[in-house]
């Protein structure tokens, strides 16, 4: 039995805990012992330059061969050492690199159907995993460690000022100076970075669509016209490339001349000190040495800005993404749903837009029972059917299945018991088989081979070139239209579902497909099973027990068959 309700709505929202401490986490381990690890590298590069300081006050003048020779053999074990830890800090961060990865591959992966579902679809609509590599990219990268190592050093400042204070000033104006010249260079830098990481998608979506349209562009003459836009976004894109490289590339040059400069006058203060005998020959040496120090990292982040704040707007959008994106723990498994399926004074609304496209929808089915949805194109049936399914939520009221709404049942779980046929046909990549089970590995044969006798597709099938093991391609393109949605149809009832929604599921087939989609309703009424199909074709209305006709979103008529279709037919102008 079916009716119509109306009454007060009850709001279900599914609450998502914030799980953006989990990139945030495993980032800050991994910087604390990189960092730790820095430290220790800085200490032993300062160590080394005094070394060579020795080596030029005591070693060279007395030709003290001994010295020379423990001083080799220490500079061995030392530098040999910095060997290691620099090798096992790059490891280390690239395992931290791989451990980010793995954490977000999941939410990565649910967060492109996520911008999907949403309507939020920027450049190819990948941008999540994008964002993922490009975070992936830069820590397995130099970048971080040159930023770790700009951290630590102004332990080597220290030194120069230990070594005496002018030389410790000259060294603290070639950081100020290399990082003013660094901060001009980053602007630049970043805004070339960011323009290109918007652009590049656009042209890969271009280029795909000039793919996926290659027939219709070839049939309609198109083909010139498409590849002039695409060789259009292309040049923009070399050509404020190629701008923002000049400006790049010229500040880069007058950053190393800056750095010459600054290493030469540092040298000319150290001679200077020892001219007065107010230091040492060597420290001169030294100092130089420990200016390379100071200015290595930063030299090294100043021509990579680009990548830190690409990296850096990767890793926002990233934590933008996680905060929105919706994760449930459900714990309790509810058993499978078998007595009825309600919705409550229902709006949707669709992904991008502010008013609702259904209105205050509000029904009864019981198990068994079958109902038909008739309107005109734009009155809302298909995007009701998505609300159906999970796939829109409702931005007000409630859909429940045995009286638990929607979101109180596991995603996965809840696919189970919802067989969907769309009204744009989309095969995923794999064989037959795989799509009729749904990618469930652990299928049966028999189930599958159910489903599609049920679906009246096993004997077209077999007549494949592989049979059930037969890839079907991207979105199924190897395959006739009507045999896409015949396995669509197949997938649909795959594990005998308890809630069967069908938009539009005759627009591929013949009278035959017409033929078998009315018996598969009866069956699956006849089963238990409540089945919605939104048609026009009157051999599936016959088989409905209830028709609902939709008018700008709203419930226009709602009743058993003869009495609707009787209502629609006396409405109809003469």
């Amino acid at each position: 039995m079916a009716r119509v309700i109306w009454g007060e709505s009850t709001s279900a929202l599914s609450a998502a805990p914030d799980d953006r401490a989990v990139l945030s986490s495993t980032l800050r381990r991994g910087v604390i012992a990189a960092v730790a690890i820095g430290v220790v590298l800085q200490l032993m590069l300062m160590f080394g330059a005094l070394l060579v300081g020795v080596l030029a006050d005591a070693a060279v003048p007395g030709r003290n061969v001994a010295t020379l020779w423990g001083l080799l053999l220490l500079g061995v074990v030392l530098y040999g050492v910095f060997g290691l830890l620099d090798t096992l800090r790059a490891r280390l961060l690239f395992d931290v690199a791989g451990a980010v990865d793995q954490q977000l591959a999941p939410r990565v992966h649910d967060g492109v159907a996520f911008v999907a579902r949403t309507g939020v679809l920027e450049g190819d609509g990948l941008g999540p995993v994008h964002d993922a590599d490009r975070l992936r990219h830069f820590l397995t990268g130099p970048m971080p460690a040159a930023l770790i190592d700009l951290c630590v050093a102004p332990i080597a400042l220290i030194m120069l000022f230990a070594l005496h204070v002018w030389l410790g000033v000259a060294g603290l104006a070639a950081m100020v100076v290399t990082g003013l010249v660094g901060w001009a260079m980053g602007g630049s830098a970043g805004r070339r970075a960011e323009w290109l990481a918007e652009m590049r998608p656009l042209r890969w979506l271009s280029a795909e669509e000039g793919r996926r349209h290659a027939l219709t562009a070839r049939a309609m003459g198109m083909e010139s016209r498409l590849r002039q836009r695409w060789l259009g976004m292309a040049q923009d894109t070399i050509l404020t490339e190629r701008a923002l490289h000049r400006r790049s590339v010229g500040l880069a040059g007058a950053a190393r001349g800056v750095r010459l400069m600054l290493f030469i006058v540092l040298l000319s203060i150290g001679a200077g000190l020892a001219f007065s005998d107010r230091a040492a020959w060597s420290t001169a040496l030294i100092a130089a040495l420990l200016l390379y120090q100071l200015l290595a990292p930063l030299d090294q982040v100043v021509s990579g800005w680009g990548e830190v704040k690409t990296a850096r707007g990767a890793l926002d959008r990233l934590n933008i993404l996680l905060g929105q994106l919706p994760l449930r723990d459900v714990t309790t498994l509810l058993p499978r749903p078998q007595a009825e399926m309600s919705t409550d004074q229902l709006f949707v609304v669709a992904p991008g837009a502010q008013r609702p496209v259904v209105s205050n929808i509000g029904i009864i089915l019981n198990a068994g029972d079958s109902l038909g949805i008739m309107g005109v194109t734009g009155s809302g049936k298909t995007a009701l059917l998505h609300a159906l399914a999970g796939v829109w939520p409702a931005a007000r009221g409630v859909i429940r299945l045995d009286g638990a709404s929607l979101d109180q049942w596991d995603t996965e779980e809840l696919g189970k018991y919802i067989g969907y046929v769309p009204q744009h046909i989309e095969l995923i990549d794999g064989t037959v088989a795989q799509n009729i089970a749904r990618f469930d590995a652990a299928a049966s044969t028999d189930a599958i081979i159910a489903a599609a006798r049920r679906a009246g597709v096993h004997d077209l099938i077999l007549r494949l070139p592989e049979g059930y093991e037969t890839i079907v391609g991207r979105d199924g393109l190897t395959l006739p239209a009507g045999m896409r949605q015949r396995i669509a149809v197949a997938r649909a009832v795959f594990g005998k579902p308890f809630l069967l929604l069908l938009d539009d599921p005759t627009s591929n087939m013949d009278g035959d497909g017409e033929q078998m989609l009315a018996g598969l309703i009866a069956d699956m009424c006849d089963e238990g099973s409540i089945v919605i199909v939104v048609t026009h074709c009157p051999p599936l209305l016959n088989r409905v027990d209830h028709i609902m006709h939709m008018q700008n979103g709203t419930i226009g008529a709602f009743g058993p068959r003869g009495q609707i279709l009787q209502l629609l037919e006396d409405q109809r102008p003469a």
